[in-house]
């Protein structure tokens, strides 16, 4: 947590912020420090399973919140939470879809077009991640490849997702992103 002490993070700010719990806070910022990202608030909420929700923000040097929502919680795994697609501009996790349609799609925000956007997945989201192979295109990776096999599901290793063919969603309307889902 030494990285959100160079951010200068005021906590108190965070909508909803209660102190650190039996799980500690979680801090995580771009690999070009763009954004730095915390997640608080985090719960278990199945075994092994925690949620929290997030605040992020933008320069490091005088700390401005881009986008904070106590509403939507997201799947916090504190080795992977987070993908950066930087030719893309986007922030990628992922976020269980407890509403009628269920799934456990790959949330995507691209703070700089003001959007977000869903790409549909099953539960088995936890166990991939996205790399960018261009702009606007990202492919499948396994960032849990024991579980994967152990599964027995068709894989969807490196399969390409075009980003422009998602839809994009004002961040005006992320407080009610399961509604958009």
């Amino acid at each position: 947590m030494n990285e959100i002490l160079s951010w200068n993070i005021n906590k108190k700010k965070l909508i909803d912020y209660k102190p650190e719990g039996w799980i500690e806070d979680y801090f995580t910022s771009s690999p070009n420090n763009e954004y730095g990202i915390i997640v608080y608030n985090i719960k278990e909420w199945s075994m092994g399973a925690e949620y929290g929700v997030f605040g992020i923000y933008s320069n490091s040097e005088n700390p401005k919140l881009e986008l904070n929502s106590s509403r939507i919680w997201i799947y916090f795994q504190s080795l992977k939470t987070f993908d950066f697609l930087e030719k893309s501009d986007c922030i990628v996790c992922r976020k269980p879809a407890n509403n009628s349609k269920g799934g456990f799609p790959f949330l995507l925000i691209n703070l700089k077009n003001k959007k977000f956007a869903f790409f549909d997945f099953d539960a088995t989201s936890i166990y991939y991640g996205l790399e960018e192979t261009e702009k606007n295109k990202v492919k499948l990776i396994e960032i849990h490849p024991e579980e994967i096999k152990i599964l027995n599901r068709k894989k969807r290793t490196n399969e390409i997702i075009d980003l422009e063919k998602l839809k994009w969603i004002d961040l005006v309307d992320f407080d009610r992103a399961l509604e958009k889902y």
